[in-house]
């Protein structure tokens, strides 16, 4: 017998491309937060990536929002009262809400990923994997370390990291020590020793990208079943009959800039980031790997 599957009624919204007063995707916000406060919300989501973006760039959180839009009779009050707590101008909070919401189709989502490991000390999880790059998100706790020293013949292992700091160890000798938080990129490429590790109070999350692929991502799968396999990955120097490897100042390391903003191009790897994605695009990939970080 067929069961009829009730999915709740959605409240009715301002269009995506509403704006109040210069602002974008404030309307249809507010919609939803008084929607949220009188139990009809329905099947919408609030905050969702598209709100989030709108509350960050606004500079404030959706509880601050759900407060003044409770107090407030109509659009205009909300808006006296969200400039009341410091809101940005119009100007600085104005991005395309239409074109993000078509963005976030095509990114990949953490919720969607392969979990690898989900412990209380460590997650890690595959975002994509394709023969061209595997990317990875990874979270590691206070005191939680990845492979002692090690290098890569036929690819390069690059970290975009997230939040929090990893602490990297680099060269032949782990001679360079680097502290890279929030906003940092890191490239090891082929033939460099590295580890990396949190030594810090605060979890860290950041995303791995390996290209090629060089069997990543089945070992990771692997290791995750039970049945171990091997890699381009080499333990310095008992794997690699005593060679150490390139110069630690072959690491690229590309410092955050404004709101962790980062644009690399190098010649097998280009990512692209800001506080809201990440970009990544390898030559031969079947398409640029876009993660949603909001």
């Amino acid at each position: 017998m067929l069961r009829r599957v009730a999915f709740a009624p959605m409240p009715t919204l301002r269009p995506m491309d509403a704006t109040l007063d210069g602002y974008a995707w404030l309307p249809r916000m507010i919609d939803k937060s008084r929607a949220a406060r009188d139990g009809t919300l329905g099947d919408a989501v609030h905050p969702c990536p598209v709100d989030r973006r709108c509350l960050a760039l606004l500079g404030i959180d959706v509880e601050t929002l759900g407060d003044v839009v409770a107090r407030s009779a109509d659009d205009a009050e909300v808006l006296r009262g969200l400039r009341a707590v410091g809101i940005a101008p119009a100007e600085a909070a104005w991005f395309d809400a239409p074109a993000w919401e078509d963005a976030l189709q095509e990114m990949v989502w953490r919720s969607d990923g392969e979990t690898i490991s989900d412990r209380d000390e460590r997650n890690v999880v595959i975002l994509h994997a394709e023969e061209a790059v595997t990317v990875t998100w990874s979270r590691y706790s206070t005191g939680v370390r990845g492979p002692e020293l090690h290098l890569h013949r036929e690819h390069t292992d690059a970290f975009y990291v997230l939040s929090g700091a990893l602490r990297f160890v680099l060269g032949p000798e782990g001679e360079r020590v680097v502290r890279a938080p929030a906003g940092t990129f890191v490239s090891a490429p082929p033939g460099v020793a590295h580890s990396f590790m949190n030594d810090e109070a605060d979890d860290v999350t950041w995303l791995n990208i390996h290209t090629p692929d060089a069997d990543f991502a089945a070992f990771l799968r692997g290791a995750r079943d039970g049945r171990p396999r091997p890699f381009d990955s080499f333990d310095v120097p008992a794997e690699t009959g005593g060679d150490r490897g390139r110069p630690a100042t072959d690491v690229i390391v590309v410092a955050p800039g404004a709101d962790e903003g980062l644009s690399f191009d190098g010649p097998d790897l280009r990512v692209v980031a800001d506080r809201f994605r990440v970009d990544v695009t390898v030559p031969g990939g079947a398409a640029p790997v876009s993660y949603c970080r909001i």
